[in-house]
């Protein structure tokens, strides 16, 4: 077996295999819908006893409330829409205090399954939160008080690397501090802030691991690595880089 199999095959996580027998078809994939919101390629819908029908990143659950990224924390990113064209999606995460704004964040909004990343496009808002009695930013930092929690302050970023020595003033002991990427700029230097976590944030991708639909319609399962970025086609108990059947390389 050449070397570039043997990786695959060590690499790779297999997922449980479908209840019913052959295999799936990108018929049983696309189109679909949930809600509103049309679900094509690279996205899919997961379905009991079903194999995947993409990359884990682009795992969809979909209820009563919209679609969510599966590989999201929580499970709380809900997809708004989907721009296909320029291969980008607009997200909520709903675990962030879309209601009145409070308690604030204490936990970055940093991590997404790759291929997908936050685009350059989105702000930030950065927040200090749960401080002690007597500990507060200085005036000259820009923060500004949550009306919801005077123990707490938000701004708006203005493009550096947040951490605590990076912060004119720093952080002051006893405080929490978080940063939540925006698309839509609240008014001001933070205020109105609730309205830009409503509005979320833009997700983005450039590449796509393997390409599912055409395993499937050679009669494959699409079999993905651990990391979600290494992709083979299962074809009767054998992995092979793209497709079941002859391979390119073979001629």
């Amino acid at each position: 077996m050449p070397p570039l199999l043997l990786l695959l095959v060590a690499s790779f996580l297999l997922p449980p295999p479908a209840a019913s027998a052959g295999t799936a078809q990108p018929s049983s994939c696309w189109p679909k819908t949930c809600g509103g919101l049309n679900i094509t390629y690279p996205f899919w819908l997961e379905e009991r006893d079903r194999p995947p029908c993409g990359p884990p990143a682009f795992q969809l659950r979909c209820n009563s409330s919209g679609a969510f990224m599966v590989k999201s924390i929580y499970q709380a990113y809900r997809v708004v829409s989907i721009f296909a064209e320029n291969q980008s999606l607009h997200v909520v995460d709903i675990n962030l205090p879309l209601d009145t704004g409070c308690p604030a964040p204490m936990f970055n909004v940093s991590l997404v399954p790759r291929p997908l990343a936050f685009s350059k496009a989105n702000k930030e808002l950065l927040f200090i939160g749960k401080c002690t009695a007597g500990s507060q930013p200085e005036d000259s930092t820009g923060f500004h008080s949550l009306p919801c929690d005077r123990s707490s302050f938000v701004r708006l970023g203005d493009g550096r690397n947040f951490s605590r020595s990076h912060i004119q003033g720093g952080i002051p002991p006893g405080c929490f501090f978080a940063f939540v990427p925006i698309l839509e700029v609240p008014k001001g230097n933070g205020d109105e802030y609730v309205v830009s976590l409503k509005k979320g944030f833009l997700l983005e991708w450039t590449t796509v691991p393997g390409h599912c639909p055409e395993c499937m319609e050679s009669g494959g399962e699409c079999v993905y690595g651990d990391t979600g970025l290494n992709f083979a086609c299962k074809c009767s108990g054998t992995l092979l880089p793209e497709k079941c059947g002859r391979n390119k390389q073979n001629g």
